[in-house]
């Protein structure tokens, strides 16, 4: 459904709020030195979910397939590039990616704000699990906390990551240092384990040429492998967090398309190889062995394999700072999502706000700040899922049923409102809008999305039934 209200905000290229930020690079170092959120967004994808997705299948397969991991990725490269490009690049001028979802139907943002949350918080339980149990390897020679020590080592994980996640002012420069240290750690690590195993490059350009598995079941192996992937990908939630760190950083206007681009691709190039890396470790260490990975324990025993008896608390550092970086980044956008739609379904919610603070030159895009409703959400997301890493809980595999359940409902909104807002010629200058091509492409990845969640669904009932 089209809204029709008309807009109101200024035409692209200016920045409709009180301070205008810095002007885009012109010179390669001043590039260099603006590039950020593409690193940042690239750690908080990477869960331990990528790794043993990656490690599976390099168990498994060998070499071959990793055609499919490439596929997946440009996939995601693209989706994520084309809500960049509307929020730069919108004629209407709107600040986010959210704004644009709410001209396709105005009930859109409410709906993605308030799944996004949901899943936050599943997502949130599952990394402090992730991060204690790290943590809880990491120094179990130092002090042995027995069944306990995954919830003793996730309290003072969600403290230290609420504090980050809550700070009003500096809170994106916090987030690129969180960020550029998690990067440093897996670099080295990977690079290490790569070192210890060797890569067969014959057989590393073989399976980026669609070399299929052995077999008759090959090419349905393949197709099932190819489709999970970019299913998984292509209407993620998480896809949402890189525009608004984009916005976080200041980048406002058609004016920043040339960095953001510049950005999205090395990030995008950074995240290849690290899972590429993850995938042939695996395919060198356990590949024909019999033996695969189905957890992070699984990839403490890939590392050990690879590097020798240092290699699982190489492993569990990397596994500690991915999770963390993901705790710090995702529950804030999510709910700053959520509130951002109540404001602009409640507009007179918005100006108690503004009148509550009369001395302040609230930008209408930080308004979430300063709503009470935004930090109860918050600290609820960042602080009950701490009963999840109790002993008694369910643990991972309840959770991750829940977030998959979760995340059906947020596929189909994503890409559909995706394909729409992009296409529109009202939205969008006649320069940015689709060609035939990108909207070719958009829908194959829609399609193959649904697919991927229609499956979803099937496997949940029979699950259920």
């Amino acid at each position: 459904m089209r809204n029709d209200t008309p807009p109101q905000e200024p035409p692209v290229g200016t920045v409709p709020t009180e301070t205008t930020p810095a002007s885009p690079p012109t010179k390669f170092s001043e590039y260099v030195r603006s590039l950020g959120p593409g690193i940042v967004v690239v750690v908080s994808w990477l869960g331990t979910g990528d790794f043993i997705s990656a490690s599976v299948s390099g168990s498994n397969f060998g070499y071959a397939l990793i055609w499919t991991l490439l596929i997946a990725i440009l996939s995601r490269y693209f989706i994520v590039s084309t809500m960049s490009r509307y929020q730069l690049c919108n004629s209407v001028g709107d600040e986010t990616i959210l704004d644009g979802y709410g001209r396709v139907w105005r009930g859109f943002p409410m709906y993605i704000g308030a799944t996004t949350c949901v899943l936050g918080f599943i997502y949130v339980s599952f990394l402090l699990i992730a991060a204690g149990t790290a943590l809880d390897h990491l120094f179990t020679g130092v002090v042995a906390l027995g069944q306990w020590g995954t919830f003793l080592w996730a309290v003072p994980t969600m403290v230290a990551a609420l504090w980050l996640a809550s700070r009003r002012s500096g809170h994106y420069r916090a987030l690129e240092i969180v960020a550029q240290i998690t990067m440093g750690v897996l670099v080295i690590s990977f690079l290490v384990a790569l070192v210890g195993t060797g890569v067969d490059f014959g057989k590393l350009f073989g399976g980026l040429l669609f070399e299929m598995p052995p077999g008759e079941a090959g090419y349905i192996t393949a197709a099932s492998t190819a489709v999970g992937l970019i299913g998984a990908v292509g209407g993620s939630a998480a896809n949402l967090l890189y525009p608004y760190l984009m916005h976080e950083k200041g980048w406002r206007g058609s004016g920043y398309r040339k960095l953001q681009r510049l950005d999205l691709r090395f990030g995008t190039l950074v995240m290849f190889g690290l899972v590429l890396a993850v995938w042939v470790v695996a395919a060198e260490t356990l590949h024909g062995t019999g033996q695969g990975v189905s957890s992070a324990d699984g990839l403490a025993l890939m590392m050990e394999k690879a590097i020798g008896p240092a290699g699982p608390s190489i492993m569990w550092c990397a596994v500690f700072f991915t999770v963390f970086n993901n705790i710090v980044t995702q529950p804030r956008v999510f709910v700053r999502m959520f509130t951002e739609s109540l404001h602009k379904s409640r507009p007179a919610r918005a100006e108690r706000i503004r009148a509550a603070h009369p001395s302040a030159e609230l930008n209408h895009k930080e308004l979430f700040l300063h709503d009470r409703l935004f930090w109860v959400i918050f600290t609820v997301i960042m602080t009950v899922p701490l009963v999840f890493s109790l002993p008694v809980m369910p643990g991972m595999v309840v959770l991750t049923l829940m977030g998959n359940s979760v995340n059906v409902l947020t596929v189909p909104a994503v890409i559909i409102g995706l394909i729409v807002m992009t296409t529109r010629r009202d939205l969008m200058p006649r320069s940015h809008v689709n060609k035939w091509w990108q909207t070719t492409i958009l829908v194959l990845i829609g399609a193959v999305g649904l697919w991927a969640t229609y499956e979803l669904v099937l496997s949940i009932v029979n699950l259920g039934g």
